[in-house]
């Protein structure tokens, strides 16, 4: 296996950002916004921080979820646009499609009752595209309606897809911050574990780990998270 930071050596921003665009969860979202209309960005920002509160303890893998995600965002957009211009609340929509995923309708009636949560950011806040260059105040926003901490990994993790939409629709990259960490999840302990051997440390410990490589490579944890997934995980799995 290849030790991790000589790994990293060959990476900065650029390069994370180009990987980035082959992400499968990227492209299933960025399939769905070009086969929708009339767009709306607002809509479709927030359905993607709605999905990804909702992705995890999924049944197949993330980027088939996203790619289902997007099938069905595309074939109930007017029905969704309809509910969202009129001030309309689309939980039981939500909650009937988790039902019924092929990928993602474990615990479902716990995943209900986090779209309820996030629903009501709506109460006070639509217009989301205002947090395209505010990520930590979207982070914390999320944060606060979810009632979690600010390190939860569906909380990093919604504001990290909320970037890859923000790209979508701009054609502009996302400038992820430092300060937002990793998400903290099954594979990202498993690297820890391989180059690190210490099998105590917990989730602080962890991402106070891949929070010094980020500022030791000067790459944003997030993109981090999208070099280690894409990248390095297949070299993991290959040994």
């Amino acid at each position: 296996m290849i030790d991790l930071e000589n790994f990293l050596k060959q990476y900065n921003t650029k390069k994370a950002k180009d990987l980035l665009h082959q992400d499968p969860q990227f492209l299933a979202l960025q399939d769905c916004r070009n086969h929708i209309a009339p767009k709306d960005e607002n809509l479709f920002l927030f359905l993607v921080i709605q999905c990804a509160l909702v992705s995890y303890q999924i049944a197949w893998s993330g980027e088939q979820w996203r790619t289902e995600f997007g099938q069905k965002v595309q074939k109930n957009w007017d029905i969704l646009l309809d509910i969202w211009k009129n001030n309309q609340n689309n939980t039981d929509r939500r909650f009937n499609f988790l039902k019924t995923s092929k990928n993602n309708k474990r615990i479902y009636n716990i995943k209900k009752s986090r779209i309820e949560k996030i629903n009501t950011i709506l109460q006070t806040e639509k217009n989301f595209f205002q947090f395209q260059n505010k990520l930590e105040e979207l982070n914390n926003l999320l944060a606060k309606t979810m009632k979690t901490t600010l390190q939860s990994k569906t909380i990093v993790f919604a504001t990290k897809m909320f970037g890859y939409a923000c790209t979508i629709i701009t054609w502009k990259d996302t400038i992820y911050p430092m300060s937002i960490n990793i998400p903290i999840d099954s594979r990202i302990k498993k690297i820890y574990l391989l180059n690190t051997k210490n099998t105590q440390a917990n989730e602080t410990e962890i991402c106070k780990y891949f929070q010094n490589l980020s500022q030791t490579f000067q790459i944003s944890p997030l993109d981090l998270d999208t070099i280690l997934r894409l990248d390095y995980w297949k070299i993991i799995k290959q040994n």
